[in-house]
């Protein structure tokens, strides 16, 4: 009856669905970014190749207008002081080679400042023309082109992001399918993932539904030969008491009636679990006040229940019986609103335990080890709770937690804080047991 939140589904930062939908947007999200620096530059650079175009051929056009009516058309100008000095530079080192030939012999050069690009050609050592046109265009059309390639790459992004969320969503929930299923058989349950397909998740899901099977088969062969060897030793048993009590007295005597005792406790200890492990028995519940239910107990505050009175006195009776056996003795039976407190002083519960729950047959010599079994089945079938602790103070915690009354007529109410650590924290409760 110990929560163990194996079945309890991941928040969204921890699920794979989350993961995968982050991994699709991130690998397209670098994609798109690398594709968009490769695309700008390279619209960049022929922008700027068109303008050296442009303003070439405006060049030539000034210098042929020049050359035949003496003006100055096309913006172009003859003032060398205009001409940055980069741009002289290259003009100068230009003169006499080969190239794109001008009246001087002299090619012509371009150079780009960043907002405008130039073109220029010595005519004279004192002349020369050039024109410069303006990049405006060039950066309107280029921040123009950021702005589709930014929105293109929203609308990728959100389908990406929605590819992602379906496809992860469903693995997702196959998974959690699978685990809610291995969740179930873990705490004793039936049940099977069903989830169909040929990949991994799929295999996954056939190993569980096999493990289940087996280990069902397993438990199954267990339960039957508890059973079988319980219900074969009852005879016997009860001719060995008879005999027993037909003895004369006696040390020997007295010896062999505490064994045969013994081995009448155990006997109904297995038929009781064997019968538990079953399920063959009706449950009906009945609303009572949890007080009286547990004689001898400090009732801090009563509350109304929905129990068996047979089964809340099985379950006293193991835990009270395993605080006296491996515990020291009770510390404290407190009844404290719908939860019954039993603590010892004790070394406490093993780790063995306090991990798997009651674990049967698991004792330190003294008892036949199925007192816990005993108490998880009683409590298992009426709805309650069992929490096992170590407090801090020492010893061992057994905290049990019935169901109340639903305000609704007639419906049975949810255990009112299950796993909730017990009481006051004062001393320990009982070990495996009896």
């Amino acid at each position: 009856m110990r929560s163990r939140g194996s079945g309890r589904a991941p928040g969204w930062r921890h699920s794979l669905r989350t993961r995968i939908v982050v991994a699709v947007v991130g690998a397209s999200l670098a994609t798109l970014l690398g594709v968009g620096i490769v695309v700008d530059h390279r619209s960049a650079a022929d922008a700027r190749e068109r303008l050296r175009t442009q303003a070439l051929t405006e060049l030539d056009a000034g210098i042929a207008v020049l050359e035949v009516t003496s003006t100055l058309r096309y913006d172009l100008s003859l003032d060398p002081e205009r001409v940055p000095a980069t741009l002289r530079s290259a003009l100068r080192g230009q003169a006499g080679r080969a190239g794109q030939a001008g009246p001087s012999g002299d090619r012509a050069a371009t150079y780009y400042d960043g907002e405008q690009m130039w073109a220029a050609r010595r005519l004279s050592s004192e002349r020369i023309a050039h024109v410069a046109l303006d990049d405006a265009p060039v950066r309107t059309a280029r921040s123009s082109l950021r702005t589709r390639m930014l929105l293109a790459a929203a609308a990728v992004l959100r389908l990406t992001a929605l590819l992602g969320l379906v496809v992860g969503a469903g693995l997702s929930r196959r998974l959690r399918r699978a685990a809610a299923a291995a969740a179930v058989i873990s705490d004793g349950g039936a049940a099977r993932c069903t989830v169909g397909g040929r990949d991994e998740v799929a295999a996954l899901s056939r190993a569980v539904d096999e493990m289940a099977d087996a280990l069902d088969r397993r438990l199954r062969a267990e339960r039957a030969f508890s059973a079988d060897v319980a219900h074969e030793l009852r005879t016997p048993v009860a001719g060995l008491v008879s005999a027993s009590e037909l003895l004369p007295p006696g040390e020997a005597t007295d010896l062999l009636r505490g064994l045969v005792s013994r081995l009448r406790h155990l006997v109904e200890d297995l038929l009781e679990v064997a019968r538990l492990d079953s399920g063959a028995e009706d449950v009906a519940l009945t609303a009572q006040p949890l007080g009286p239910l547990v004689p001898g107990a400090d009732v801090l505050r009563d509350a109304e229940v929905l129990v068996d009175a047979r089964r809340v006195e099985r379950i006293v009776t193991n835990l009270v019986a395993n605080a006296e056996r491996h515990g020291g003795g009770v510390t404290a039976l407190v009844v404290d609103g719908p939860r019954v407190v039993v603590r010892d002083a004790g070394p406490g519960f093993p780790d063995d335990v306090l991990a798997a729950g009651a674990i049967r047959f698991h004792s330190t010599g003294q008892g036949s080890g199925l007192g816990l079994t005993i108490v998880h089945g009683q409590a298992r079938a009426i709805g309650a709770t069992v929490t096992m602790t170590n407090p801090a103070a020492g010893g061992a915690e057994v905290v049990v937690e019935f169901r109340t009354p639903d305000p609704s007529p007639g419906r049975p109410g949810p255990p009112s804080g299950a796993g909730r650590s017990a009481s006051p924290p004062s001393p320990p409760a009982p070990r495996p047991g009896p």
